[in-house]
């Protein structure tokens, strides 16, 4: 059983260096800890779960070069102390540039926190997008001089993003495929977070179908409303009484803006937040086809089958 001061000494160096590595400890008395770097061509992965440490662990990370972090807080909430404090709760994500950083972090013991940050190297991925316009979001990105923070501002983690995590996580393949196939998955990320953080929208196919900004703002209010109670959510009506918008726009403009519709969008929340509830919590199946707003069990059965490829009862075991 490694020390304190030896569980701190590793993993700061794990969030320090550009390097693959992994450190568990399971200990019935002392909690659990799961850390794992993979350093790729120009970004690296931190992926860390601590639940129910015994006592407080702090860190220390950063760096003093230009990076991009992009943090996906997943479950419990991390503190981090710069030049302030910063508290991230669960299920949220920020896109951050930083000309140079350093910060602790504390994780706190009788709690579950869980993670996935990418820090990409700017110069590094310049090389890999050689050829780009420079007017290329991507490119100006990676470009630019001064900070980009977004920790103290950060958006709820939709369902694309879950499932993107998930799939890096479990990446099917080896060797060179396997790189590739998480690099894609991780430039996704990045394009996801930077359109959503920097107001980047796609241009419109038809001038008719053309969006004002008061428009895009209320489109991504309902949004930011559908990630935090997409529980309450029974129908479009319901969304065109509360934010006074008609059908259409709403309809039109939400698939326009976010390549999904509305309901199917509500529907991916719930679909996750099932399988999380019967892998973790185990409830009644009945009761959480209920909750989910299904009249019978068998629906949601079929809803959730079609989109996991397998049935609620099978998740649980």
């Amino acid at each position: 059983m490694p020390s304190q001061d030896e569980i701190i000494h590793t993993v700061n160096n794990m969030y320090g260096k550009a390097e693959t590595a992994s450190f568990m400890l399971t200990d019935k008395n002392e909690g659990v800890i799961r850390v794992n770097t993979a350093a790729e061509k120009w970004y690296v992965v931190l992926n860390g779960i601590f639940s129910n440490l015994s006592q407080d662990l702090h860190f220390t990370a950063g760096r003093q070069t230009p990076f991009i972090m992009m943090y996906f807080q997943l479950k419990g909430t991390s503190t981090f102390a710069t030049s302030t404090h910063l508290r991230v709760s669960g299920q949220v994500h920020s896109l951050n540039f930083l000309p140079a950083f350093r910060f602790n972090t504390s994780i706190r013991k009788n709690t579950v926190e869980e993670f996935f940050c990418v820090k990409v190297f700017p110069d590094l991925l310049l090389r890999q997008m050689h050829g780009l316009d420079e007017n290329n979001p991507l490119v100006k990105f990676c470009q630019r001089k001064d900070p980009f923070v977004t920790l103290d501002a950060p958006q709820a983690i939709n369902p694309a993003i879950y499932q993107s995590i998930h799939d890096y996580l479990n990446c099917p393949y080896t060797g060179a495929l396997g790189s590739a196939y998480k690099d894609n998955i991780i430039l996704n990320l990045f394009i996801h977070q930077l359109a959503g953080f920097t107001g980047a929208v796609t241009e419109q196919k038809h001038s008719g179908a053309r969006l004002s900004k008061a428009d895009i703002d209320l489109l991504n209010d309902i949004k930011t409303y559908l990630d935090q109670h997409y529980l309450e959510v029974g129908s479009l009506q319901q969304l065109t009484r509360k934010f006074y918008i008609n059908s259409f726009k709403l309809k039109h403009g939400f698939k326009h803006l976010f390549s999904n519709s509305v309901m199917r969008y509500v529907d991916e929340h719930k679909m996750n937040y099932a399988r999380t509830r019967l892998q973790q919590d185990r409830p009644d199946l009945t009761d959480l086809a209920d909750e989910l707003g299904y009249r019978h069990y068998n629906n949601f059965s079929t809803a959730f089958k079609k989109r996991f490829g397998y049935s609620p009862a099978a998740a649980q075991s």
